[in-house]
């Protein structure tokens, strides 16, 4: 489990941490920097799996450092530092950037470089990416160091979910999907996959499903029968009435999405999920949370969230330190930690004789009141 990441000079982000813990969620106003986060933990999973031309290229990589640093023509590497549960002492940090010839103002080769710290010091540096090592097994300039191999095992397969409700009434061709897409437009055939070769986790599906949204009780994909060899959802209430996709509200469809990541035969080991509130209603929130808990208690997945909901925030009331909370100062992306303002705040109070204040009782409403600050000024 990935217990703490920096990122450094990353679009609005110049040096800030996160904790993690198995599940963890960001808030903040839009635009403060919790998707930027966001896109950089993705980046850096790719970066450390595959070959850094495969996941950018000079013009990409121009647009994902600071701005100002561009303007200025400032050439400064992207960096990430992540610490483990597994190894509590070692951190790992991966630097990408192109060299530049200074004489001929051009850029040359992509650089990157994986080093393992102890206690801030350097043990090892391992110049490549992991899935080279295995193409080169006896080359010691591709071998990575056990961390570096474990950290791939943590974020292999990473999703970031952004879901787009409105492709789910779109019609498609039989092709196998055994995992949901970071926008879940090929929800259709992973339902009928999960139907047809995972037959307990559809019927759990369905009955989640029915459970929460009351209305619909069962979900299938059937032919269209207005475009031969395509599928379709369509949905039945308890008197068998159907429905297809596009006569059910967002909601329901995203809700069905959630449920899809849930219940996905092979879940990546850590999923990154923005705003999982979106178009539910605020009394099925909770029963939304309490899916994603179980899924990162029952399967050993680590889960991140982005939210603006109250609600959810109240999800975490018993584990605060498990809340990043985003804002911008000076154009930068600044991060606090929810319980180390709730401590600090408490400790003032204490120093001035004031009785102590449980935030905790309801976190969301304090959220919104600007006690937690990441509220839109």
């Amino acid at each position: 489990m990935l217990t703490t990441i920096r990122i450094q000079d990353f679009r609005s982000i110049r040096d800030t941490s996160v904790k993690l813990g198995k599940v963890s969620l960001f808030i903040g106003p839009n635009n403060s920097g919790k998707s930027n986060f966001m896109k950089g933990i993705a980046l850096m999973a790719k970066c450390i799996q595959m070959h850094p031309s495969l996941a950018l290229n000079p013009d990409v990589f121009a647009s994902l450092v600071p701005r100002n640093l561009y303007i200025q023509n400032i050439q400064v590497p992207i960096r990430f530092v992540i610490e483990t549960k597994q190894y509590v002492d070692k951190a790992i940090s991966l630097i990408i950037g192109y060299d530049y010839d200074i004489v001929n103002e051009g850029r040359v080769d992509f650089r990157q470089e994986i080093v393992v710290l102890n206690n801030a010091k350097e043990m090892h540096k391992f110049s490549g990416y992991v899935d080279q090592y295995y193409s080169d097994p006896d080359e010691d300039m591709y071998r990575p160091s056990d961390e570096v191999i474990g950290l791939k095992s943590e974020i292999f397969n990473l999703v970031v979910y952004r879901i787009e409700p409105s492709s789910f009434a779109l019609s498609v061709g039989l092709s196998h999907q055994e995992r949901l897409s970071s926008s879940g437009k090929n929800i259709v055939n992973f339902l009928y996959n999960l139907g047809q070769n995972h037959k307990s986790r559809y019927r759990q599906l369905e009955k989640d499903f029915s459970k929460c949204v009351g209305s619909l009780v069962s979900i299938s994909t059937p032919a269209d029968p207005s475009e031969p060899g395509k599928l379709k959802l369509k949905f039945f209430d308890e008197d068998d009435i159907s429905y297809w996709a596009e006569e059910v509200s967002e909601g329901v469809l995203y809700f069905l999405a959630l449920l899809c990541i849930v219940h996905q035969p092979s879940p990546p080991k850590l999923l990154l999920l923005e705003e999982p509130e979106k178009g539910i209603h605020p009394r099925r929130i909770k029963e939304v949370m309490n899916f994603i808990f179980d899924l990162a208690r029952l399967r050993d997945i680590q889960i991140v969230l982005t939210s603006h909901s109250p609600y959810v925030v109240d999800h975490f009331a018993d584990i605060p330190e498990c809340i990043s909370v985003f804002d911008r100062e000076n154009g930068e992306t600044v991060v606090h930690n929810a319980a180390d303002i709730i401590e600090q705040t408490n400790q003032e109070y204490k120093e001035q004789g004031l009785p102590l204040t449980k935030y905790t009782d309801s976190l969301g409403e304090h959220w919104v009141s600007g006690f937690l600050g990441g509220v839109p000024r």
